[in-house]
């Protein structure tokens, strides 16, 4: 049996409604609808399939370990594009989040799940995939708008790709790295 796993950070649910009244907003304006089968997230890692349950302990065996992190406040601000294709908010980096990633792309990678991993450009995802034809429209629409929201970051998830739809799967809380178990080597 195959699985469908994407591993984001989901903001809160008052900032989600806020981000699909506005995704709601330009699919109904647009008629771009291919974003709202998706819940307002940002990617860390590309969505990997995993075949059996040894694939799936190891990919979440990795994640554990990659939850060694201190809490940080993300940034949601502004609009953006990437041309053409899709059209997004703005994901502020900072030094929690790059690290996060950087520590997931690390665990995941002996797992060989995906070949060469683009390099990591955090977004929010408003419309894709069904926008080229009003793409600039769209721009056009939001260029003079604002938007700015912030949250904590304790915790990353896990979704599942089940029925067409992602849907939660789990959600891996930050252990304090302190506690992180050291690597045993012969000449510590």
């Amino acid at each position: 049996m195959e699985n469908l796993f994407l591993i984001c950070l989901v903001p809160p649910v008052s900032i989600a409604e806020d981000i699909d009244e506005i995704r709601t907003y330009i699919a109904d304006k647009f008629n771009v609808r291919e974003s709202l089968k998706r819940p307002p997230h940002i990617t860390l890692y590309p969505p990997v399939k995993l075949s059996g349950y040894d694939a799936e302990e190891r990919f979440f065996k990795a994640l554990t370990d990659a939850s060694f992190n201190q809490p940080f406040t993300q940034v949601l601000r502004n609009f953006n594009s990437f041309p053409e294709h899709t059209f997004y908010l703005d994901v502020e980096q900072n030094e929690g989040l790059m690290l996060l990633e950087k520590q997931i792309t690390k665990t995941l990678q002996p797992l060989k799940l995906i070949g060469k991993k683009e390099k990591f450009n955090p977004h929010l995802t408003l419309a894709f995939r069904d926008i080229k034809p009003v793409f600039k429209q769209i721009c056009a629409e939001f260029k003079d708008r604002k938007f700015k929201r912030e949250f904590e970051v304790s915790s990353f998830s896990v979704y599942k790709h089940v029925d067409k739809r992602w849907q939660p799967f789990k959600e891996l809380p930050f252990k304090d790295p302190d506690t992180k178990p050291k690597t045993l080597t012969l000449f510590d």
